[in-house]
């Protein structure tokens, strides 16, 4: 998928959730309730028009904009400290968006987000034609101390990790009212993804523990799949949105690989199973195709290896053993 096609999609899926068009002051005031308090510059705020749109859940704001040509810029005066609790992500859609905030500017063009800190004074500039998705969260799945160099640099939302994750954020935007008791664990979730999302953009510090939760995540996904024999690296890493050199990583820190972990967890069940007095009667064949092996065969091959017997008289040996 190209960064283009993933542009109009985007765009396409964020017609869906415009509001109506209103007047320069409306449009102000709606930009101050749902994402910062800004002063504004018009050129012709008589002939201008926008919509926006706001849809909250779970402490995080998803606002659709599209408006003409203007600036907005926040000092000191204007930030409070519960105004300050947040980080703004932007989605440019259409048009151009100029961002500064510190000693840095970011032009940020259509397929380009950019993220900037609501405790610190920034200025912005819109286009004619200007078209955004926004995110407002509050810091705390960030962190207060956020990763040098994240705030107004313009970041590709290319295919991978980010087109992944701004697709999921956009689908949440157009399906909130109707995710029902789920909603807010969506939302947590995706955020996480968010985090990881800027952090891999930057190569900056994962918090504490990331990789190991992450690890027992994959864990239990491979628990959970052991029975399909199509369970590989690429589908692992696929479910969960990184790439397979990275899955790898994870488990060689773990002094071990996808492939040994997903073969030592079928072996366990066989032999679990194998042993059991109430499955006497189960062919191996059959126990081999529960646990993801391909042939019988091959799981002989495979169950020798791991233990060194076949799996027959590793049968035979547990039915010596069993209570009289």
């Amino acid at each position: 998928m190209t960064l283009t096609s993933l542009t109009e999609q985007f765009a396409a899926a964020d017609l869906a959730v415009g509001g109506d068009e209103v007047t320069f002051g409306s449009w102000t005031d709606a930009v101050r309730r749902s994402v910062l308090s800004f002063q504004f510059d018009c050129e012709q705020p008589r002939a201008f028009a926008g919509t926006i749109s706001n849809r909250t859940l779970g402490g995080v704001n998803f606002v659709n904009m599209a408006c003409a040509r203007h600036a907005a810029y926040r000092d000191r005066a204007l930030i409070s400290p519960p105004a300050g609790g947040f980080y703004v992500m932007t989605l440019q859609l259409a048009g151009e968006l100029r961002l500064a905030q510190g000693d840095r500017v970011a032009v940020v063009k259509p397929g380009q987000f950019a993220i900037y800190d609501s405790s610190e004074p920034a200025a912005i500039t819109a286009s004619d034609g200007y078209r955004s998705t926004c995110v407002r969260f509050p810091k705390a799945w960030l962190g207060e101390r956020p990763p040098d160099g994240l705030m107004a640099r313009a970041f590709e939302c290319e295919p991978g990790l980010p087109a992944a994750v701004w697709g999921m954020l956009i689908s949440l935007n157009r399906n909130l009212e109707s995710l029902g008791g789920h909603g807010r664990v969506a939302v947590r979730n995706v955020m996480d993804l968010v985090v990881t999302m800027l952090r891999a953009e930057l190569g900056g510090p994962e918090r504490p523990g990331h990789r190991e939760a992450q690890l027992r995540e994959i864990q239990a996904y491979i628990e959970e799949n052991l029975d399909d024999p199509r369970l590989d690296p690429a589908r692992i890493a696929a479910a969960h949105y990184i790439s397979p050199r990275q899955l790898h990583v994870l488990f060689e820190r773990a002094d071990s690989t996808v492939s040994a972990w997903i073969r030592e967890r079928r072996l366990e069940h066989c032999r679990l199973d194998l042993a059991d007095p109430r499955q006497l009667d189960v062919p191996v064949a059959a126990i081999a195709r529960r646990w993801g092996f391909h042939g019988v065969s091959h799981f002989g091959q495979v169950f020798k290896k791991g233990t060194g017997i076949t799996p027959a008289a590793y049968r035979q040996r547990a039915r010596v053993h069993l209570p009289r």
